[in-house]
């Protein structure tokens, strides 16, 4: 089910490897076949080739007919991913309230830690979710580092708003699991192999002075779009 690929943490490959086989026990090849008919693809306005839209039951920001998409991939123990966080994503919100951007947020788990912080989240919506999202960044150097079941429970779910038995209760899902693994290889497909990784409108965006620079790319963007 997963696809092993060179550049990515060996530690991540065995993580998902074995969270797979885990499930695999459980499902027969119909239900399989099954879960994959149901995943499609929502699409927002622009569409540059790379998946740009949304899952049925995914959160982002913005509107759906937004002219911009932006997706960020993104390791939840990702101390650059934490970075873009800071001094990126906040150049985006004035592009994302005016209409103009839509964002998207999707868990790119390096290590143990990122997984099961991207599971428990995976149980949020909306403002929940985003709200998680910057806590567990704004917060990243206090649990990156993983630690027992217990302690991760109480260090996450304490970021997440959830109980510890929430927390408990969405990483032991296997649909939880299941989902995360599916999109982990489709992410993968796209070309993402390392986080964060920036695609806007389908275009791989790499900054040459900082995240802070990402705000003037939008601007550009949006500047063409009046032309």
């Amino acid at each position: 089910m997963l696809k092993i690929v060179a550049p990515l943490a060996v530690a991540a490959v065995a993580l998902l490897s074995m969270a797979a086989q885990g499930h695999a026990q459980d499902s027969t090849a119909d239900e399989t076949e099954t879960a994959n008919a149901e995943e499609a693809y929502v699409p927002l306005a622009s569409d540059g080739g790379l998946g740009t839209g949304v899952y049925p039951d995914e959160t982002f920001q913005g509107a759906a007919d937004a002219p911009i998409v932006l997706i960020e991939y993104a390791s939840l123990t990702c101390p650059h991913c934490a970075s873009f966080h800071e001094t990126g994503y906040p150049e985006l919100k004035p592009y994302i309230e005016a209409g103009q951007l839509a964002y998207v947020y999707r868990d790119f788990p390096l290590d143990g830690a990122a997984y099961r912080a991207a599971l428990s989240v995976r149980c949020l919506s909306g403002d929940a979710f985003f709200s998680a999202i910057d806590a567990l960044f704004e917060s990243q150097s206090d649990w990156r580092q993983g630690g027992s079941e217990d302690d991760l429970a109480l260090e996450i779910s304490a970021l997440t708003g959830q109980t510890s038995d929430e927390y408990k209760a969405c990483v032991g899902n296997p649909q939880n699991q299941e989902k995360l693994i599916e999109r982990y290889n489709t992410a993968i497909d796209l070309g993402v192999d390392g986080t964060p990784r920036i695609y806007i409108n389908g275009d791989l965006y790499s900054p040459n002075r900082g995240w802070s620079q990402i705000g003037d790319e939008i601007a550009r963007l949006v500047k063409k779009l009046k032309v």
